[in-house]
């Protein structure tokens, strides 16, 4: 439970960035806001892309014969299906127009200011020094991640689905059986998946960097120093007194 100190704030010692982190992650996401991806797209990732090097490893080592192909076959179409799945719309597809996007735009701001001032009212309730150093700190790591960034993958997430397209593409551009699979080929795909993933991890945690330090920098602007909390509790009395 939260504590309150004598001048009527919040104790400062309770307000961690795991308690904020938590808020956040519990806050309701609108359909078509959501951009972390669901446990039916994590594991068609999965799924696909292990087909996809087990597939490429059966055809690199099993001899030419007819249980080769069954087991390749079979595990081109797990990967297929499970990518297909994967990258499905999470909505019915519609046909959009200018006037459907702003309006869906306006839903998706309504949706969330509700919860964004309740989560900045919340946090407002600690004293301002604590939010103001976290929000300072904040922005910090996020200028590091930001310098960290392209020296990683250098905005790889922002190619979206292009890289699942480009591996099927070059998988079967010139296929044929028995296949000719390289070595360097087999390790050279998973590495670039790896490096595909790890740049949408560090994507989503710059992404939380900068919604802590928008949260924190608006929650201390509206939120009252121990000084002024002492003053308000001071006043007070006088107020009660002289309205006896």
């Amino acid at each position: 439970m939260l504590g309150w100190n004598q001048g009527g704030a919040m104790d400062s010692a309770m307000l961690t960035f795991s308690m904020l982190n938590a808020r956040v992650d519990a806050l309701p996401d609108h359909e078509s806001l959501t951009i972390a991806p669901t446990k039916k797209e994590q594991w068609g990732y999965a799924i696909g892309f292990s087909a996809w090097l087990l597939c490429l490893i059966a055809a690199k080592v099993m001899p030419s014969s007819i249980t080769t192909v069954v087991v390749t076959a079979a595990l081109l179409i797990i990967e297929i299906v499970s990518l297909a799945i994967a990258t499905l719309p999470r909505r019915p597809w519609r046909f959009a127009s200018f006037a459907s996007e702003r309006r869906e735009y306006a839903e998706q701001l309504d949706f969330d200011q509700v919860h964004y001032d309740r989560l900045v009212e919340w946090l407002s309730k600690f004293p301002r020094e604590r939010l103001e150093a976290m929000a300072e700190y904040a922005s910090q790591r996020h200028e590091r991640l930001k310098d960290k960034y392209p020296l990683i993958s250098g905005g790889l997430e922002k190619l979206g689905a292009l890289p699942v397209l480009a591996a099927l593409y070059l998988q079967f551009k010139d296929f044929h059986w028995p296949p000719n699979i390289t070595w360097p080929e087999i390790i050279l795909g998973p590495a670039l998946i790896s490096l595909y993933w790890g740049s949408l991890l560090l994507a989503s945690v710059r992404f939380r960097a900068q919604l802590f330090v928008v949260l924190l920098t608006r929650a201390a602007q509206l939120a009252s120093t121990p000084e002024q909390s002492d003053k308000t509790d001071e006043r007070t009395p006088l107020r009660e007194m002289a309205s006896a």
